[in-house]
């Protein structure tokens, strides 16, 4: 019995003595969005491969912050693996106290409360730093407050390896239609698009979808690139593509059950935690008479990395089947020829340029509310069609803020703004 007893002990003070803590300092974080990394240099690890046997555990921290749904954090391991700790949590409540991310925790940081204290699942999936890599090297946290009039600093934080660590997430399969994008080692960036092959498995409504199962719905090449502006500082990044033929040329396509079309987005609802809104709106807007993108919940893996929920959707343009308006050339320039069809959008510039104009109104006191061309494009529009098109939106501005907007006669609604034009909020 003896025997045995101090066996026990001896194995049990081996699995604790391979328990490694390593402890950061802090500093000030800034509002103005800017990320700012804070190091750990983590050396002499009892196994220099991380993973499902020995690896991280858990990530603590405390930040002193007055309004905590502002910040994002994050933890990258030597190898660039980036995993999302917890990112706009917390209300308007203050501080992360003596909080850690642990694999074995049953509360997830997005159902916590500020402080935050005790133990929660990161928003990510901390075991997959577990990946193989070596562990030895500078891990940093990566932190950011988005708010530009809220104060906060880092106090401290550590992270802690162990032989019971935070296991990998594996993606197998779904109830949700699965797509798999291989960019044969190839980056996909915000310009230009990149060729790819898509392949995409559903098998229909209330069968489960396999990674191993073949592509049913769509089995082909593709152009992608990264889309949006501010959407580009999220880890989960938004896709455009089209969809192309065998010889790479772009093609319409039907993609998960939607009219065929060549272009398409995967919309990522990072920063909606119900992932629903836009699908929710858009639904309700085509329910209505009216048309919104079409929308598919799915789950994105690219190069054999889960990627998370994406929502693919009809790109917004002019077709039969999208945006229904007649095609505008050159040469109308007068009379009903004029009238449209034409789709101008309020959306951030991309690129530093977009063309288009002010509206007389103002939007939140001190800003413009600016309009954009999208079709046609401003290259392609003529004078006297820039022309009408910004006199027919400033009419429309003036009925809908008259006292009498709702006048049958002389209100916004005599306009028929919906048979002429399109505008969209992106």
């Amino acid at each position: 019995m003896k025997i045995i007893v101090l066996f026990c002990f001896l194995l049990s003070t081996i699995l604790v003595s391979n328990a490694q803590t390593f402890t950061g300092g802090g500093g000030t974080i800034p509002d103005n969005s800017a990320a700012v990394l804070f190091p750990i240099t983590v050396s002499g690890l009892s196994g220099t491969v991380i993973d499902s046997s020995y690896g991280v555990e858990s990530v603590c921290l405390n930040i002193l912050h007055n309004n905590d749904y502002q910040l994002t954090i994050q933890l990258v391991a030597p190898d660039g693996t980036t995993i999302d700790l917890s990112m706009y949590n917390g209300g308007s409540g203050n501080n992360y106290t003596n909080t850690c991310f642990t694999g074995s925790a049953t509360t997830s940081i997005t159902s916590g409360s500020a402080p935050f204290t005790g133990n929660y699942k990161a928003q990510g999936f901390l075991g997959n730093v577990n990946n193989g890599q070596n562990g030895n090297g500078i891990w940093k946290l990566k932190v950011q407050d988005h708010n530009w009039s809220s104060t906060g600093s880092l106090t401290s934080w550590s992270i802690s390896f162990s032989n019971t660590p935070a296991v990998p997430f594996i993606f197998s399969s779904s109830n949700l239609p699965i797509v798999v994008l291989n960019t044969n080692g190839q980056a996909i960036v915000d310009d230009p698009k990149i060729i790819s092959h898509m392949g995409i498995i559903d098998n229909g409504p209330g069968v489960r979808n396999y990674m191993t199962d073949p592509f049913n719905d769509y089995d082909g090449n593709i152009a992608i690139e990264i889309r949006g502006s501010w959407s580009q500082t999220f880890p989960q990044k938004q896709y455009g593509f089209e969809t192309l033929d065998s010889l790479n040329i772009e093609t319409d396509t039907m993609v998960l059950g939607m009219p065929a079309e060549s272009d398409w987005v995967l919309y990522a609802p990072y920063n909606d935690k119900t992932c629903m809104r836009n699908v929710l709106a858009y639904d309700i807007a085509n329910k209505t008479g009216h048309y919104a993108s079409r929308t598919r919940f799915c789950e994105l893996v690219i190069n054999n990395e889960y990627k998370g929920i994406y929502v693919m959707e009809e790109k917004v343009k002019r077709d039969s089947n999208r945006v229904d308006i007649s095609k505008l050339e050159p040469v109308d320039t007068t009379g009903n020829d004029l009238t449209g069809g034409y789709i101008i959008k309020i959306d951030k510039p991309i690129g530093g340029s977009s063309p288009g104009w002010n509206s007389i109104y103002d939007g939140i006191p001190g800003t413009k509310i600016h309009f954009q061309y999208d079709y046609p494009s401003a290259v392609d529009l003529v004078p006297q069609q820039k022309t009408y098109i910004r006199a027919y939106v400033d009419s429309f501005e003036k009925a809908l803020n008259a006292t009498w907007f709702a006048n049958p006669d002389s209100g916004y609604k005599n306009l028929s703004m919906y048979h002429l034009l399109s505008i969209i909020s992106s």
